[in-house]
Order: C-alpha cells, then structure tokens, then sequence
C-alpha cells in the first residue's frame, strides 16, 4: 500500500499541475526583453544606455541556421528533439544531489526557457517540479521547432542581447542566418553565464566544450572539428547618453558599476527586464578632472607604453565614488581593481593597529632606532637610498617612510593585528581582481588550495600583500572620515522603468578602530596627523599650503635596483585619492620623463612621488579648487609616549651595508621613501629614546 501511494501520489499532483499550469507565450515574453538600461552621472545627466530602445527583434525557424540549432542542443539538451520536456534520469540525479546537500541542474531546453519566461529562478524542488510540468505541457501545446526557436529568441547570452538576432550582432556583426558552426559554438555555450560574455578565458572553454558536443552528436564531421578555430568576438560597442561611443576611458566604470549590482542581487538581465535606470555618484567635472591629470603626466612618458596608472578619488563622508580611471581602454582588465603591491601606503595601517592596541606606548612623538640596514625578527631591513636615522619619531619616520621603523612597529603589535586594523580599514577580506579570480587578502596562500592559510609575514608592515587602487581609497577614507568606514560605492539607487525603486545605497557608518566614539576618532585622526607632511615633502603639496594627508608607496622589481610599483594616496576632509602607476602587462621597471625633482628628468626610476604624485596633486587642485580649505576635525591625537615600554622591543642589529644585502624573500620590496635625499633636522632637539634604539644613541632626529 505504502509503495502504492508512493507511486500514485506523484502522478496525482503532476495531473492536477498540468491542469492549473499555464504555458508562457513566447510572444508576450519577448516584449518584455531588452528593454534599454541607462546609467545616469551624479548630476542627473546621462552616462551611458545599454540595450537597444527598438525593441526585442524575433527569428523565424528558417532564419536561425542549423549550425545554432545543433549548438544550443550541444550546449544544453543532447536529447531536446526526443525527450517528453523534461529528463527523468537528470531529474532524479538532482534530486539525490540536493537531499544530500549537493548541487546539479537536469534542466531541458523546454524547462531552462520556462525558468527564463516566469522569472522563478528559486533553487528549490518545487520549482523544478511545476517547471518540468510546464515544460511537458509545452511540448504537447507547441511543436518542438516552435519551442527551440522560442528559447533561441528569448535566451540571454550577455553583452544585453536577448535573442539570437541581438546576440549574433553583439558578438559577430553579423545577421543571425550567417553563423558558421564555430561562431554559433562560443554563443550557445555563452548562455549558461552570460555575465562572463566578455570574458576571452571563458569564451574559448564554453567554444570548446560545445564544439566537442557537436562532433560527438555527429552535428559536425571530424573533418570540420579538425579545422574548426576559435572565432573571437568583436569588441562590445558602447554609446554613451548621446548615442556616441562611449570614452574608453570610461568603459571600466559601467563595467564596475554592472559589478557592483550584480553582488547586490541585481544581474545585467533583470536590469534589462525592468529597464532599469541606475544613479551613480560619478560627478562629470571631477571624471573630467581626473582623464586630464593623468594623461597630462602620462603624456611625457609616451616611450613607455607598457606603463599605466589609475585612479580613485571618494567623498569620505558618503562614500560615493567621484572619479574613476581603470585604464586608457587598451587592456581587457581594469587597473583600478587588479591587485598590486603598496608598499610604503600600507604604513598607516600599521599606525593604527600600534595605536588601537598599544596606545600608551607608541603615538606621534614615540622615538625608535631608524637607522638603515637592520636585522629584524630574522629580516634584514632596509631604507630606500639609506633613508632614516638612529632616532626618529613616528611622524617624521611616516614623512621619511623610514621602512625599519615600521617593520619593527609591527612586529611589535603582531601581524594578526596589522591585518586585522586593514580589515576594519576597508581592506577587504577577500579581493577579487578585474578578472573575476578571487583570493583571501592580507595572508599566504596555500599551494594546494590557493585560499588562504591564515600565515602573515612581518613584510605587511611595508606592503608586501596585494592590494587594489579601490581598496586603498576606501582604506584611506575611513581615516579622513574620523574613524567612520563606509562603503565605498559606485550606486546610489535604481530604479525600474515604471519607477519601481529596485535598489538604494543606505549603509549606515560604523565605527572601524574602536566601539567608542571617542577612541575610534582619536586613532584615526592620529594616523591622519602622521601623514600631514609627506606631500610637502615630497613637493607634492597642494596649492595655498591646502591641509591634506597622504602617503607614498614604491615596490622594488626583484632585486634589480629598479621599481614596479609607485602610489600616492590621499586626502583632505572633502577627497580621498588613490593613484597606482606601473606596467600594464605585468611587473616590470617602471621610468619616467615628466619631473624628477633629484637627478635627470629623463628615464628615471619612477617613485611614488613622482608620476603617481603629480597626478594626485594635479587632480587634486583642479577638483578643489575653489572649495573652502577644511582643516582636518579637531580631535585629540595621540602624541606623547612614556619613556618607558610595557613590551619589550624586537631584537634589532645594526648592519653595514654591503652590495650583497639583499632580502631574503622572493616579493618585490618596498623601497621607497618620501624624500630621497639626505637632510637633517632643521632644529635639532634632544629627544628621550624609547624604541629599538642603541644604548648611546645620538640625540638629534636625523632626517632620511
């Protein structure tokens, strides 16, 4: 009996759905698709409209090739001309899946277009059921070249082309009846995320797995798999508000801002559904600003056209972001958001954890052993051109980026907690590059794995972890807004055709060093009071001696002498700025011809105060000027220590230099400084020595 209602139990509720359910039109569908999306700048003005205002374009059976037809069988549903709607077998395989906490699909053709025609895409058992019930109904409604040639003319397959017609545009300029086996391989295979439409990687993976499908489903002879090549897509065309091409410049910034929508929930398909319309914060003078300021630096270096920069600039308070440079446009990927080594910029994080967990210790004013060429926990240490000094505070160490300084500095907090300070920063814990490849910041990776394996190296407390231009400015930001970490964001709400709000920014800020206000304020105004004299020193300032904080970063390319990496990145009350300048393909020697304030103005090495730095300060005094010049908030800071520790330092030893002092790790080393020439205090003061210091140190701060 038990076996009985098992079997009979099933069949009642697939009659009674059969009857209830109802079978989606694929006419009424394809109204309702591709819609145009339009982003709108921070004032109002349009940026940029996706999709075609036309309207959805329908293929008949006769227009769509067989070569299409076979690849989207090969893509997805082998058994489409034969099975009822749905494949059992695929059906129960899922079902185990999901009882045991796995995952699988089992979908048909028939069932994946009525997923795509009810917009129920809930991963549950239900759904599947009542889909492959509409599924079934379909294929004893309409024929099976009537139900291809609907999911052919509805299926999304990214670039917002809905249908085989836009797509067949979209990727290969071509009328949908001219797609050779090879094309129709890499669009059938597209469907199943065309979120990475554009990806080359993923483009040729999906080409040949299709293709192999099609020859082993003898849609294609062996001869024509053995000729067949890749076909690259053609370059996806974008227009802006006015039906022009779209700056190069600014493709990384749609792009972001699709990225952004997508971790919210919203995907470039259901944005196209609704026609949605998306306000960014991206102001158009500031966007403007920012294309100049660089290709006005980048102009002298036109030797070197591997070499490229990038650029964020946020309003702290808000956390929008008001300019955003990736790229020229020449690479597939975006520099802003493709990690790279910091360097000395990653020091103030390494302030704030000394100031978060040690704070009776180590402030402004605390003096350590600064001088060049030291062992530390095992490491020789160096300064960039033999910066530094047997005492040196803080402040001046930070101005100097004095590199043993700070690495005794987080050896001295510990490493966990350098990270951690950079987590509650804005850092985030898992980074994902341009190119979607995603890993656990701030810590080793497993070679097994690739994650994470929770081991940090001292070589933090200079910038040995990668991190990306964007995460840099949100770091930065959280110490220009008093303590206060917002999100960063390119969004501010969306909203649908009809008006709907889909979607609005309404993080709250939170505290980030400290659960009181007065604490968390007084830590990150002490981090932003050691940064105050590294643009003037630097002769990065900015006009009319405008208050701001910054820092510079340099990485070293392997032990050639020469640089990788340069940043500048800073802030007044009403901007932070990240700048990175570098080689575009990959880590190389980094020279530059625009100014070098030491030596020749030509083919030097390139530091963060030079290219990285103009472009901060020319962006920087276009975008403010004329805006009030803010003091930073009047908060206490932490400045004087006692003379005494409540931990001992590390163990430090004095090293001469010799030509073969090298480090001991594999990672580029930061070597650079904020100046890089010798000068010492102008008013030489006797200061106590608290930190790391020689038994008979000198009594004067020396500079680096």
């Amino acid at each position: 009996m038990l076996l009985g209602l098992g079997l009979f139990g099933p069949v009642v509720a697939f009659v009674i759905a059969y009857m209830v359910v109802s079978v989606p039109d694929p006419t009424a569908l394809a109204a309702q698709l591709n819609q145009p999306v339009t982003l709108y700048y921070a004032d109002g003005s349009p940026m940029y409209t996706k999709g075609s205002a036309s309207g959805h374009q329908l293929a008949t059976w006769d227009q769509i090739p067989q070569s299409m037809k076979n690849a989207q069988m090969a893509a997805e549903d082998e058994t489409f001309m034969t099975n009822s709607g749905f494949d059992l077998k695929a059906i129960l395989r899922t079902v185990v899946n999901r009882l045991s906490g796995g995952t699988g699909g089992g979908s048909t053709i028939g069932q994946e277009y009525v997923k795509k025609a009810t917009g129920n895409d809930q991963d549950t058992l239900s759904r599947k059921f009542l889909e492959m019930v509409e599924s079934y109904k379909m294929t004893r409604t309409y024929s099976k070249q009537d139900i291809l040639t609907a999911y052919l003319n509805t299926v999304y397959f990214g670039r917002s082309a809905y249908g085989i017609k836009a797509a067949a545009r979209a990727y290969y300029g071509e009328d949908v009846s001219q797609l050779t086996n090879e094309q129709a391989a890499v669009l059938a295979g597209l469907v199943q995320l065309p979120g990475y439409g554009n990806s080359p990687t993923y483009q040729q993976q999906r080409y040949k797995y299709v293709i192999g499908r099609m020859l082993a489903n003898h849609w294609i002879s062996q001869t024509e798999f053995d000729a067949a090549r890749f076909p690259a897509p053609i370059p996806e065309t974008t227009t802006d508000g006015s039906g022009r091409p779209l700056a190069p410049a600014r493709k990384y910034i749609v792009s972001a801002v699709f990225g952004e929508l997508n971790r919210k929930g919203l995907s470039q398909q259901q944005l196209a559904k609704s026609g949605a319309k998306i306000y960014t914060t991206i102001q158009p003078p500031a966007q403007t600003d920012a294309e100049a300021s660089v290709d006005k630096i980048m102009a002298a270096d036109k030797q070197y056209p591997q070499e490229g920069a990038a650029l964020v600039s946020v309003d702290p308070r808000t956390g929008g972001i008001i300019a955003y440079y990736g790229g020229d446009g020449s690479t597939a990927y975006d520099l802003a958001m493709t990690p790279q080594q910091p360097g000395s910029s990653f020091k103030p994080y390494v302030f704030a954890a000394a100031l978060q967990h040690d704070p009776t210790t180590i402030g402004l004013d605390t003096v350590y052993n600064g001088s060049d060429n030291q062992t530390i926990d095992g490491q020789l240490v160096h300064n960039s051109d033999g910066e530094g000094a047997p005492q040196i505070t803080v402040k001046d160490a930070m101005t100097k980026s004095v590199n043993t300084v700070f690495y005794q500095m987080g050896a001295q907090v510990g490493v966990d907690n350098v990270r951690q300070a950079a987590w509650a920063a804005g850092i985030p814990k898992q980074i994902t590059s341009s190119l979607g490849s995603t890993y656990d910041s701030l810590q080793d990776d497993d070679p097994k794995t690739g994650k994470g394996n929770g081991t940090t190296e001292l070589g933090i407390s200079i910038g040995q972890y990668q991190v990306r231009p964007i995460d840099q400015a949100q770091g930065y930001a959280t110490f220009a807004n008093n303590g206060m970490y917002v999100p960063v964001h390119f969004v501010t709400k969306v909203t649908g055709n009809d008006g709907t709000q889909l979607y609005q920014f309404d993080t709250a800020a939170k505290p980030a060093f400290s659960s009181d206000p007065t604490t968390n304020a007084t830590i990150a105004r002490t981090v932003t009071e050691s940064m105050t004299d590294v643009a003037s020193s630097s002769r990065d300032g900015l006009t009319g001696g405008r208050p701001n904080a910054s820092k510079t970063g340099t990485a070293q390319f392997k032990d050639s002498g020469h640089n990788s990496e340069a940043w500048m990145v800073g802030y007044t009350p009403q901007a932070v700025t990240s700048v990175w300048f570098g080689n575009k393909q990959q880590p190389a020697p980094i020279y530059g011809n625009y100014h070098n304030g030491i030596g020749s103005n030509h083919g030097y090495d390139v530091y963060g105060r030079e290219e990285p730095g103009y472009i901060w300060q020319d962006f920087m005094n276009t975008y403010l000027a004329g805006k009030p010049a803010e003091p930073f908030p009047n908060v206490p800071t932490i400045s004087d220590a006692p003379p005494t520790t409540t931990s001992p330092p590390p163990p430090t030893t004095t090293t001469p230099p010799t030509p073969t002092d090298t480090p001991t790790t594999d990672t580029p080393t930061p070597t650079e400084s904020a100046s890089r020439t010798r000068r010492s205090s102008s008013s030489p003061t006797p200061v106590p020595c608290v930190l790391g210091c020689p038994s008979t140190a000198p009594s004067r701060v020396g500079g680096g």
